[in-house]
């Protein structure tokens, strides 16, 4: 059986953010170790296929392709496993990528292979801020639309 792993990403940039006070009960918890260095220094820490979850909530915006490849965040994915970003609806920057995702653009525009991943966007009607989150499901290339079960038993060696 292999670990799992969970990456997340903020910032102390927002006006009323809240990430601030993590590294103190990070600490009073005996969890501090866990966090990591600078959103946008990320390629100095991610391996890839290490993570299995990355939520990311730290308003990358018109930045994310860049993010998702020369950041290292898409390659870090483990094939089966999710990229989770927070507000990509109503931030301007990321829906604009967003939408190059939805669209199929290439690489070189979304930071991800057109082939790699199935997304899907969940929006909170009643907020006007805050309110979204967009998932990629990572696939091996090529492999796009294949049941998860497949992507889960070829990242452990195992096949029927």
């Amino acid at each position: 059986s292999s670990s799992s792993s969970l990456l997340c990403i903020d910032n102390c940039l927002h006006p009323k953010e809240t990430a601030t006070g993590a590294r103190a009960v990070a600490k009073a918890l005996g969890l501090d170790k866990y966090l990591q260095g600078d959103a946008y220094e990320m390629d100095l820490f991610l391996e890839p296929n290490s993570i299995d979850v990355l939520w990311c909530d730290f308003g990358v915006g018109s930045n994310m392709a860049d993010f998702c490849s020369k950041g290292g965040a898409w390659s870090s994915i483990t094939p089966g496993g999710f990229l989770i970003c927070h507000s990509a609806l109503t931030n301007q920057g990321t829906r604009d990528w967003l939408e190059g995702i939805r669209e199929g653009k290439s690489q070189s525009m979304t930071g991800i292979p057109s082939d790699e991943y199935v997304e899907s966007s969940l929006l909170e009607p009643r907020l006007y801020f805050q309110n979204s989150i967009t998932i990629l499901q990572k696939w091996k290339q090529g492999k796009r639309g294949s049941s998860f079960c497949n992507a889960k038993e070829e990242k452990d060696g195992n096949s029927h």
